[in-house]
């Protein structure tokens, strides 16, 4: 499973990451960040709709985090 979006579990690493995510891309906001549980695929698709990137591409920036 993904790691990286479980805050639920870790909101500590997922806050971290989230402040990563806003320094790196500053067009984001904390609102395209907004996760909430069994909806993670809805959060990928609004961040890659913002960046113009696809999914996959936006799913290896996360892993990488």
């Amino acid at each position: 499973m993904n790691q990286y979006i479980r805050p639920a579990r870790n909101a500590q690493k997922w806050s971290d990451q989230k402040a990563k995510l806003l320094i790196q891309f500053r067009n984001l906001t904390d609102k395209d960040l907004f996760f909430e549980a069994g909806r993670k695929h809805e959060m990928i698709m609004r961040i890659s709709i913002k960046l113009g990137k696809p999914q996959e591409e936006i799913e290896k920036i996360f892993q990488a985090l």
